[in-house]
């Protein structure tokens, strides 16, 4: 059944949708459809179905006729300057960056050569819903940064579709702020919420570092005073002590410093039974903490995809059930809470946790963000996160061009081709000789598995 049109919706959108309602009831009654059929498959009323269909044996047309009733005050040309001056302009005010109605309305008011005459905020709300572009409005979205995203993603999507015996989530939540509102809470009353006053005070933070088995959904955790390499060894070893001693541990972490410092891989060495040299350099120290030749095996989520991670989920599971709905006079209070949460979560809520998600067109949406990066050619774009997203790209070539879609691929072709300048300067422009050189490596890579890379094409296609 087709859902009903709301007066919430913009204007546009809804005189579309009036248009493309008559066109199917004309549709289906020239199909020989009976008309309570129609009314019932369009969601609308008998009579609506008569009139339109009257409408059409008398050859008018499926568009509203004209109505009496003022006419627009406000003309089609002084709309589109009020959304030009919104969406294009930033406020003449010293560090304003973003309008509102209320600016909006006293800067027409205060420059009448734009469209005439003083223009409400109402006025302007409307304009503004009635087109389908609204630059004015912004939301948060995660871009993928890491070169190597999509093989570590495919390895921890493998752990999670084909767990060992003893595989765990872990990660520390971190600054859970001890609040005690300084107004009482004011009682539910009927047909009203409960009230809680905005005003707060601070009596502390604390940390947690939790463990989450996917396999059971049980939590072990520890509150703590920081998350520092020395209590994430601590808090590590007795969580590994709780094994027997020839099980193998799999963990699956962030890329937190902490979680791949020397003392952590001396740590990981000494439960392990295992010899260990320092390394040097990050990487190393990661490639060895991955290798599964030891007892304790760490699997590191892409940079900046800890939603890879599943205990994020118990973290906001904790939030909505214990932290948001309580008053903490001290740290210790908050602290006995959240323990109290973890164990009546391990013996009331628990449950295995499944992960569903395979990344399918993730790869596509990497390609076109990219494409919608180079084509806006936006300032915002330096050097160390183009050097990140030519690589991305050159893997993609080499590795996932099947899931990228020949048309999408030919966009980035020919925007890589048309921006060579545009990249070019970024790189040039970066004052580190070290990045620079890099990210001319990544360019040259880029240019050979990506604009020049014709035979990978014919191979997807």
């Amino acid at each position: 059944m087709r859902p009903r049109l709301f007066a919430s919706e913009s204007g546009s959108t809804l005189i579309e949708g009036r248009l493309e309602q008559r066109a199917t009831i004309v549709a289906l009654s020239i199909g020989g459809i009976d008309q309570r059929s129609i009314a019932l498959f369009t969601s609308t009323h008998l009579t609506t179905v008569r009139r339109w269909r009257c409408r059409i044996e008398e050859g008018n047309p499926l568009s509203d006729v004209k109505r009496c009733g003022r006419p627009r005050r406000i003309s089609e040309a002084s709309r589109i300057m009020t959304i030009a001056v919104y969406c294009q302009r930033t406020p003449p005010l010293p560090g304003v960056h973003r309008w509102s109605l209320r600016d909006a309305q006293r800067f027409f008011k205060e420059h009448l050569e734009l469209i005439g005459e003083p223009i409400s905020r109402a006025t302007i709300q409307r304009i503004l819903l009635e087109h389908a572009l609204r630059p004015h409005r912004r939301k948060y979205y995660l871009q993928i940064t890491d070169p190597d995203f999509f093989p570590k993603m495919d390895h921890i999507i493998g752990c999670y579709a084909h767990p060992p015996e003893h595989l765990y989530c872990f990660d520390e939540c971190t600054c859970i702020q001890a609040l005690n509102r300084i107004t009482p809470t004011l009682p539910a009353a009927a047909h009203q919420p409960a009230f809680e006053d905005f005003d707060y005070q601070r009596n502390g933070t604390t940390d947690l570092l939790a463990f989450l088995n996917p396999a059971t959904g049980r939590v072990y955790g520890q509150v703590t005073d920081n998350h520092d390499r020395h209590t994430l060894c601590r808090v590590f070893s007795s969580h590994v002590r709780m094994h027997r001693p020839d099980s193998v541990l799999h963990y699956i972490m962030d890329n937190l410093s902490a979680h791949y410092h020397d003392d952590f891989c001396r740590t990981v060495a000494e439960l392990s039974d295992v010899p260990y040299s320092s390394l040097k350099t990050g990487p190393q120290r990661r490639q060895w903490l991955q290798s599964p030749n030891k007892r304790i095996v760490v699997h590191f989520v892409p940079f900046h995809a800890s939603w890879l991670n599943m205990v994020e989920i118990w973290f906001g599971i904790l939030k909505k059930k214990c932290l948001n709905y309580d008053h903490f006079t001290s740290v210790q209070t908050i602290r006995e809470a959240i323990m109290s949460f973890i164990d009546t979560w391990n013996d009331f809520y628990a449950h295995p946790f499944t992960w569903s998600y395979t990344g399918k067109g993730l790869h596509q949406k990497a390609v076109r963000r990219f494409c919608l990066l180079l084509s806006i050619e936006t300032s915002q774009m330096d050097c160390k996160f183009l050097t990140r997203q030519l690589l991305l790209m050159s893997n993609i070539a080499e590795n996932y061009l099947q899931f990228i879609p020949v048309a999408d691929w030919l966009r980035l072709i020919e925007l890589a081709t048309q921006k060579r300048e545009y990249m070019t300067n970024i790189i040039q422009s970066d004052p580190g000789p070290k990045r620079q050189q890099h990210a001319r490596e990544a360019y040259t890579r880029f240019v050979d598995s990506v604009i020049n890379g014709s035979q990978l094409l014919a191979r997807a296609a």
